[in-house]
């Protein structure tokens, strides 16, 4: 089963969406555990490798599973501004209504 370590950064009332290889939907920063990294260190990369930001703090919200996929979602605080990186074309802030 993969396990898959997702961010719902916050900020304003809006959530940070990201996108890439251009797909026609957008969805929350993270990706794939290694199987050698913690919940955290997983996360903490991935923010790094497609926003250019560090991880300031993370609070565990919910795991859910869906296609042989475990998917654990953090609240996350950020430090720094994100810029898109190596893994998305680019991002946005969503407010419900937009």
């Amino acid at each position: 089963m993969r396990h898959s370590i997702r961010a719902l950064i916050i900020h304003d009332k809006k959530i940070l969406l990201v996108n890439g290889h251009e797909a026609d939907f957008y969805w929350t920063p993270g990706g794939g555990k290694e199987w050698y990294e913690t919940n955290r260190q997983a996360l903490r990369r991935e923010l790094k490798e497609e926003l250019n930001v560090k991880l300031a703090s993370a609070h565990k919200h919910s795991t859910v599973y869906y296609n042989n996929t475990k998917v654990t979602n953090y609240i996350a605080e950020i430090a720094g501004e994100p810029k898109a990186g190596l893994e998305i074309t680019k991002f946005t802030w969503y407010a419900q209504g937009d």
